[in-house]
């Protein structure tokens, strides 16, 4: 019991990459597709389809619904609410809990679908209760396996890039500036994906770290000190540090005001201005003289 405690209570690793969610989905739907066609949980052969549609695209349609389905709430929790840059710690029996929501929706989509398509009958509450509920469990945790083990996998595989040490030589800086990164805060297990050269400015925020990327309306957040995040950019050279809380990304610079006591800085594509504090003044000033060259 504590070793299965200790396991719920771990800090999960958060997949903020909507290509992986929908390679994901479309692995789900392959599998529950292959399922139905070998097992016909759903008893098709019982029931009457309701038009003049082949069984087999009838049960291809369960794959592609509920791949739609795992996609489309993906695509809600993490793009549009940006579920993943909440600030609070993410436990593995979060994503548990996660996932379960996730695999009943689908399941009630694709019970929706099955009395939509086929003709069943008079069908007795036992049935629903004895039969289709276990039968939606039955279908369900293999999905639920092979999504865990998929999302470990994706992240091992990150992760190990993310650390693995490259020297770029010139050619390829811009290159490796344009691939996605992972970020992995160092207090607790969560993830975020970047590309260095889509940042415009970084800024402290308490025990977060704020990544503003060009064409983002809101910041990506990650539990972890701003020095952490600096020496994770390092070899990224046209990061720099401005002010004692920000960094920007000189290749985002615009336009400036101010004098060698306090600049301000502003970016492309944003209404945000960056501040120079007196003590990086200077340095930021020989830094745009070598970019105007």
């Amino acid at each position: 019991m504590k070793k299965l405690t200790y396991y719920f209570q771990q800090k999960h690793q958060l997949i903020d990459n909507q290509s992986y969610y929908l390679k994901l989905a479309i692995v789900i739907g392959i599998v529950l597709t292959a399922f139905i066609y070998i097992f016909d949980p759903y008893d098709n052969y019982l029931a009457i389809p309701k038009f003049e549609i082949p069984m087999q695209i009838i049960q291809l349609g369960y794959g592609i619904n509920t791949a739609l389905v795992i996609y489309g709430l993906y695509w809600l929790l993490f793009k549009k609410l940006k579920f993943a840059n909440e600030k609070r710690p993410w436990k593995t029996y979060h994503h548990w809990l996660l996932l379960v929501g996730i695999m009943s929706i689908a399941g009630f989509i694709g019970t929706a679908y099955h009395r939509f398509m086929m003709d069943v009958g008079e069908v007795e509450t036992s049935y629903y209760l004895f039969v289709t509920i276990p039968r939606s469990i039955m279908i369900s945790v293999p999905l639920f396996v092979i999504t865990i083990l998929l999302d470990k996998l994706y992240t091992n595989t990150m992760l190990s890039k993310t650390n693995s040490s490259v020297v770029p030589c010139l050619e390829t800086k811009q290159f490796i500036a344009d691939k996605k990164i992972i970020l992995k805060s160092p207090v607790v297990n969560q993830c975020i994906e970047i590309t260095p050269s889509l940042i415009g400015y970084i800024k402290a925020s308490g025990n977060y770290v704020e990544i503003y990327s060009i064409g983002d309306k809101k910041p990506q957040l990650l539990r972890a000190p701003l020095r952490f995040i600096a020496e994770k950019l390092a070899s990224y050279d046209f990061i720099i540090k401005c002010h004692r809380q920000y960094y920007v990304n000189l290749q985002k610079v615009t336009s400036y005001k101010g004098n060698s006591q306090r600049m301000l800085l502003s970016l492309e594509n944003s209404t945000d201005t960056v501040p120079v504090s007196k003590s990086f003044t200077q340095d930021f000033f020989m830094y745009l003289n070598e970019k105007e060259k």
